[in-house]
């Protein structure tokens, strides 16, 4: 290191036993290249003194390094001429006896003069120390000297010399790194994730903030915690290091935490290794994901709820459907009740009266005033009688069929094969007790000789449904009107099957929820809003075709339905009312 004068003032006063400090020692410049190589000693010969110098100057240029030999005993201290350019000098400038001394930073002083004054007093073999030194374009130069003493053979420092070497950019370097990890620190401790560095038996080397807010515990008693006794179970953190053994660093593991209070924690875990002042570790970060967690787990059964409440509105809804279905059913009945008692009680007049006439002849004759005319007139209003009797019983027991054919396929579902339209003229002629108390009629124009392989039963229903949706929500009351019913063959495979009235249309913004259940504009009036959701689950379900309705206000509304002659099975119209549902 650098000794300026004052410092080597203090040291010869040491050496000389304490009586005084030598304040003008001399800084000894060699006039020509041989003197760089002279120390305190007696000067060698010119060679010996050219060749040392020569090769002192070569090894400190090349090592950036300056060195200083001082005599204690005379008061003469040699510097190199690498310490003046060391300091920013290009020349070799004056050197004055407190050319260091000047130089020295004042908070570098006491401890600087301490330290030699301690080594100088015996205290130390030798000696090493820092301080910085003032450059001549301004800034201060870190010196790193190192020297050691000479002593006499009575103990007494005689010679001090040693080597400076320049380590301004090497603190700077330490400063930078020092920095950088402060930076690195704050970043650490405020980040908004949980960072914890431990070793794989679970002890601590460092935790964030976020770390302890996240564990629920001070940041002491986190460090003294036994990290597998953190995980709500131990067994998962052996099982995260079973899988960074086999698959080394992984990201966003979901594991559980237990805070003291008996709270579970959700956290993201990414592990990594890091050397830790010189010691293999784990670098684990950790996101709190318990509110998200939470709000899966409310969403899970919020979902299974939902799943739970659909499935009881299906069986609701299914319920009334077939409650639909036997109000239907219920509906034509009554209607055969109605219709059957006009023929019936024809009939059963007729029968009455042949009774009656056929007593009054009997009594007639057994009185023996028995005419042939009258017997005759009896002939005759017998003949009419039973012609009426048996017309009556006829119709009646056409009505009785009929009725038993329709209500049969709408309550047994049974497939078979069938000509449409003499199915659709029946199905029309079961509705002619609700139709009879209407102004409508019923035109239809069906193909003869369309066979169809299908459910007549689903095909009533969907007839009876739209017929009777006509008469509630097309037409008002004592309205007249028409319904056309026609049914073509598309292709070979294929009905065509439009229903057709002139009724009040439909508003635009109903169109589209004609078909949803329980939608109905007359809630309260007899609408249960299942008629046409029917329509549609049966024909584009069992029946495996397509419906779809075009209407204008005032304008009518029509049904176009397409239907393949052959229905799918079962199975395949389920699959598809599963999937249109």
């Amino acid at each position: 290191m650098v000794i300026e004068s004052v410092i080597v003032a203090l040291l010869a006063g040491v050496a000389a036993g304490g009586v005084g400090l030598v304040i003008g020692l001399r800084l000894a410049r060699r006039p020509d290249a041989a003197r760089a190589a002279n120390p305190v000693a007696a000067p060698p010969t010119a060679a010996d003194h050219h060749g040392v110098g020569e090769r002192l100057e070569m090894a400190l240029d090349a090592t950036g390094a300056a060195a200083w030999d001082a005599d204690l005993v005379n008061g003469r201290c040699w510097w190199s001429d690498t310490f003046p350019r060391m300091l920013g000098f290009q020349d070799i400038p004056a050197m004055p006896p407190d050319f260091w001394d000047v130089r020295l930073h004042p908070e570098d002083r006491e401890r600087v003069l301490a330290q030699i004054a301690s080594h100088l007093a015996g205290e130390s073999i030798s000696y090493v120390y820092e301080y910085r030194l003032r450059h001549e374009q301004g800034g201060w130069v870190w010196i790193a000297a190192r020297g050691r003493a000479t002593c006499d053979s009575t103990g007494r420092p005689v010679r001090y010399a040693g080597i400076m070497t320049d380590i301004t950019e090497a603190r700077r370097q330490e400063e930078r790194l020092r920095a950088s990890e402060e930076r690195l620190l704050k970043i650490m401790e405020t980040a908004p994730i949980a960072l914890n560095v431990t070793t794989r038996d679970g002890r601590w080397l460092f935790c964030n903030g976020q770390s302890s807010r996240l564990m629920g515990r001070p940041r002491a008693e986190l460090m003294n915690t036994h990290v597998p006794s953190l995980y709500a179970d131990p067994a998962d953190r052996q099982a995260l290091l079973e899988r960074f053994d086999r698959e080394g660093p992984f990201r966003d593991a979901e594991i559980r935490f237990r805070k003291p209070d008996g709270t579970v924690v959700w956290a993201l875990s990414s592990w990594s290794v890091i050397d830790f002042d010189g010691e293999s570790a784990l670098l684990t970060w950790l996101y709190d994901i318990t509110d998200r967690k939470t709000a899966e787990s409310a969403l899970i059964r919020a979902r299974e709820e939902a799943e739970q409440a659909l499935s009881n509105l299906r069986e609701a809804q299914e319920s009334l459907i077939q409650a639909e279905t036997m109000a239907s059913l219920g509906q034509l009945v009554a209607g055969v009740a109605h219709e059957i008692n006009t023929p019936i009680g024809i009939g059963l007049t007729a029968a009455s009266h042949i009774g009656e006439q056929a007593e009054r002849l009997r009594d007639i004759f057994a009185q023996g005033q028995l005419r042939k005319s009258e017997f005759v007139e009896f002939l005759g209003e017998l003949s009419e009688s039973a012609r009426l009797l048996m017309s009556n019983i006829d119709r009646a027991a056409a009505l009785v069929q009929s009725f038993k054919q329709v209500a049969v396929d709408q309550s047994s579902g049974e497939r078979r094969v069938f000509e449409l339209g003499g199915y659709v003229a029946e199905v029309l002629f079961s509705l002619r007790p609700r139709l009879k108390r209407t102004r409508l009629t019923v035109d239809v124009d069906c193909a003869d000789g369309i066979m169809m392989d299908s459910y007549p039963g689903a095909l009533s229903q969907v007839l009876t449904n739209l017929v009777i949706n006509a008469i509630v929500h097309a037409y008002g009351d004592g309205t007249t009107g028409l319904i056309r019913i026609v049914a073509r063959l598309e292709t070979a495979e294929r009905v065509r099957l439009e229903f057709t009235d002139d009724g009040v249309g439909i508003p635009a913004e109903h169109l589209p929820k004609v078909f949803e259940p329980f939608f109905t504009t007359k809630r309260g009036q007899g609408g249960s809003g299942l008629g046409l959701h029917i329509v549609f689950n049966t024909v584009t379900g069992l029946l495996g075709g397509t419906v779809v309705v075009q209407s204008q206000p005032g304008q009518g509304t029509r049904f176009i339905i397409r239907l393949p002659r052959e229905a799918p099975s079962v199975a395949q119209a389920l699959m598809a009312s599963a999937t249109v549902g």
